[in-house]
């Protein structure tokens, strides 16, 4: 393992917390950079509080081999400082960290002298704008106090076999579960060239349009996806007022923060993209299938997972519990975008399908951690 010497300030008088619980022995060193991001992961069967998920630590070793182990301590009630995450550095020195405790955390990486680490704090963290727990049944389409309402989208575009509906929208039991499901006013729609007819649908489609939008931040949702294909399960952001020509800064995009095609997709089925207008008016895209689905798990609709995005002016980056899977830089959308869940049946999906319908996704929780452009 390649480490650097440098200028530091001696730091901990005590041995490894893995034998004594003491503060670690590191040098403080700037080749060695963290932030404290939100609560961006939080994997698992159980439904959960959004301040119980965990803090994600971003860190940068600079001059370090790929594969260097980091590892990040914390001071626990009792006073020990513990291990409670570790991970290898990629071919750019980054590494993504998790912590469940809150306080003073160390970043350390390297053995005995030639330890070189940094200090932070949950505290430097964004504090959250928005939440939605999913507590309350009326948070949906329930009156002016609702944080998201059904979206308008009838049969037309992609989707002239399906609309959305409020009934394939409900909250119960703390989980917001949108549905895609056979339109109760019965009829079959026909594609284009194709002979085989397909039951009319209903899709869970919400958004939080003229109720709640932000500019610059973190947005986060914990989703259980659905498990078929000829549908997908998403998490977007569309700008108020809609997009415009001019590129992202003048105009807007959408930001497609994650996008579920279903289990056994030949392309492992999650996507990250963003949408615009140039200044002739003409859609450009960027972003594209995760490549490495595996890496990052294959219980989409099995599990909960956080899906994130980190919305600066200088660029997008998309994370799955706290784990970087995408990183688009460049100019973003210098616009107030809104939220928006979905489990939408598109008109080239339906061939596709492989399941039973009502298909279904699950989310526990939304939250924002609005930064405005200085911090962001």
């Amino acid at each position: 393992m390649a480490l650097i010497t440098a200028a530091a300030t001696f730091a901990g008088c005590s041995s490894s917390p893995s034998s004594d619980g003491e503060r670690p022995s590191y040098t403080t060193s700037d080749d060695v950079q963290a932030r404290v991001l939100p609560q961006l992961a939080a994997n698992g069967d159980d439904v959960e509080s959004a301040d119980d998920a965990s803090w994600v630590v971003d860190a940068t070793v600079a001059g370090v081999d790929e594969g260097t182990t980091v590892t990040l301590l914390a001071k626990t009630d009792g006073g020990d400082w513990d291990e409670v995450s570790e991970g290898e550095t990629d071919a750019d020195g980054h590494v993504a960290l998790t912590s469940d405790t809150a306080g003073t955390l160390v970043v350390v990486t390297g053995d005995g002298d030639d330890a070189i680490g940094t200090e932070v704090d949950t505290s430097d963290a964004p504090e959250p704008t928005f939440t939605d727990e999913f507590d309350d049944a009326d948070s949906v389409d329930g009156g002016p106090d609702a944080k998201w309402r059904t979206r308008q989208q009838g049969r037309t575009g992609v989707r002239t076999c399906s609309h959305a509906d409020p009934s394939a929208a409900e909250v119960t039991d703390g989980v917001l579960v949108l549905s895609v499901e056979e339109d109760p006013a019965g009829g079959e729609c026909q594609l284009p060239g194709r002979r085989k007819m397909f039951p009319y649908r209903i899709n869970g489609h919400v958004g939080t349009e003229s109720i709640f939008g932000f500019t610059y931040g973190y947005a986060a949702a914990r989703i259980r996806t659905q498990s078929a294909r000829g549908q997908h399960a998403a998490f977007w952001m569309q700008a108020v007022g809609g997009q415009q020509p001019g590129g992202p800064k003048a105009g807007g995009a959408e930001i497609d923060i994650m996008e579920y095609f279903g289990d056994d997709h030949p392309e492992g089925g999650l996507t990250s993209f963003t949408y615009f207008l140039d200044k002739a008016g003409k859609k450009q895209t960027l972003g594209g299938w995760l490549p490495d689905v595996d890496d990052l798990g294959d219980d989409w609709a099995e599990k909960y997972h956080v899906f994130s995005v980190e919305w600066t002016p200088e660029e997008y980056v998309f994370r799955i519990d706290g784990q970087v899977t995408q990183r688009i830089e460049g100019e973003t959308s210098g616009r107030e975008e809104f939220l928006i869940l979905s489990l939408l049946s598109s008109d080239y999906e339906l061939p596709r399908f492989n399941g039973e319908l009502p298909e279904t996704m699950e989310v526990d929780w939304a939250r924002v951690w609005e930064t405005g452009p200085e911090e962001g």
